[in-house]
């Protein structure tokens, strides 16, 4: 997402009279359907969408279990791949 959306959000606030919070909650959970749609429901649970106006980045956050043998992709992650975001990982940490 760029800022263009977000232009176009306070536009549709401005001309609709819709809150452009209202709108960005609107966009939020639509990013979790469509990530719970793709991974799963019980993997939804753990995610975190985040919406920066001013760069129009989007990111979105799952939270993963650090374990030694992943059974589970959706809420585990193994403990060398953890290792790779930061070194101090270790087994049992979010």
């Amino acid at each position: 997402m760029n800022s263009e959306l977000f232009k176009a959000l306070v536009e549709l606030e401005k001309e609709r009279g819709i809150a452009k919070d209202i709108l960005l909650d609107a966009i939020e959970t639509a990013i979790i359907s469509a990530y719970k749609k793709n991974y799963g429901a019980s993997s939804a649970a753990n995610v975190r969408v985040e919406l920066n106006e001013q760069t129009g980045e989007i990111h979105v956050y799952s939270r993963k279990v650090v374990v030694d043998e992943v059974n589970d992709a959706a809420t585990e992650m193994a403990l060398d791949e953890a290792r790779e975001l930061d070194p101090n990982y270790e087994v049992g940490d979010i």
